[in-house]
């Protein structure tokens, strides 16, 4: 992680600029539920024209502040993950050429390759999606939570209730996630190294008519390859299904409470409704 932040140290302007933007553009998305309860529980009732059209009118403008700074952070954060890759590659290709042989052989070919290629793609993703959801994610949980504490305390302990079943299932995927991933990467590695090991000595294998017996090497440390990220792709798979399973289970106990409550005159429809939009956005975040 040192060597990562070492690359992303000459772009902190740009990216402190980008999740500047990134924030205000969030907080404006924040705001487009309770908007929408305040035109449906006061506007609305009171027959209020011109209050029904600022407010849409505000939400149009948050709609499209949200939009706009949401697209221009992200096209920052590409830029960004784009240039700190392409350095860290070119200094690891350059490093890779100065080591001696037994280095090479000690670190093997297909493996250096993999860490040119696909590590360095995972390096990009993760300095991707840091940017992106480093800063959203945060700010729709937390103001998603404090607004939902304003509009409707008593529905906020069902989402309160959720989250820690939400935050087990991602540690569950997350820990089991990564041991499956790192074999996976072995087996990629293994597999790219068969493949290379028999290229570099097709004329011998020829040769010796060993053509059956590479075949047979191949197959099984594709078949092995195969079987990691088949595993690793299942435990991965799980993961929006059990959200979408808390979220809509979440969702209909919230429905049943804010209808008896509106019944009750505890609440207002609006505030259901919005608090509707916050909880699916929380717990997405």
């Amino acid at each position: 992680m040192k060597t990562v932040l070492h690359y992303l140290r000459p772009r902190l302007g740009i990216m402190s600029v980008g999740l500047l933007i990134k924030f205000f553009g969030t907080v404006a998305e924040l705001l487009l539920p309770w908007m929408l309860s305040v035109i449906l529980d006061e506007a609305v009732p009171a027959g209020a024209l011109g209050g029904i059209l600022f407010w849409g009118g505000l939400m149009v403008l948050c709609a499209a502040a949200a939009l706009g700074g949401n697209v221009i952070a992200n096209r920052l954060a590409c830029s960004t993950s784009r240039d700190v890759t392409r350095r860290l590659r070119h200094d690891l290709f350059a490093r890779v050429m100065q080591l001696s042989c037994a280095q090479e052989d000690a670190f093997t070919t297909p493996s250096l390759i993999s860490r040119l290629t696909s590590d360095t793609y995972n390096v990009h993703q993760m300095v991707d999606r840091m940017q992106r959801l480093g800063v959203r994610a945060p700010i729709l949980l937390v103001g998603g939570i404090a607004l939902t504490l304003s509009l409707e305390p008593v529905l906020t302990l069902v989402l309160i209730a959720t989250l820690p079943l939400l935050g087990l299932v991602v540690w569950f995927v997350s820990t089991r996630g990564i041991r499956l991933y790192t074999r996976t990467q072995l087996a990629l590695d293994a597999l790219v190294r068969r493949a290379q090991e028999s290229m570099a000595g097709i004329r011998v294998i020829h040769a010796l008519s060993k053509g059956d017996y590479e075949r047979a090497r191949f197959d099984e440390a594709n078949a092995r390859a195969v079987n990691c990220d088949q595993r690793a792709g299942f435990l991965m798979n799980v993961t929006n299904p059990a959200m979408n399973l808390l979220l809509n289970a979440g969702l209909t106990v919230v429905i049943v409470l804010g209808a008896y409550r509106v019944n009750a005159g505890l609440a207002q429809p609006g505030s259901i409704i919005a608090f509707l939009s916050y909880f699916t956005i929380i717990l997405n975040a």
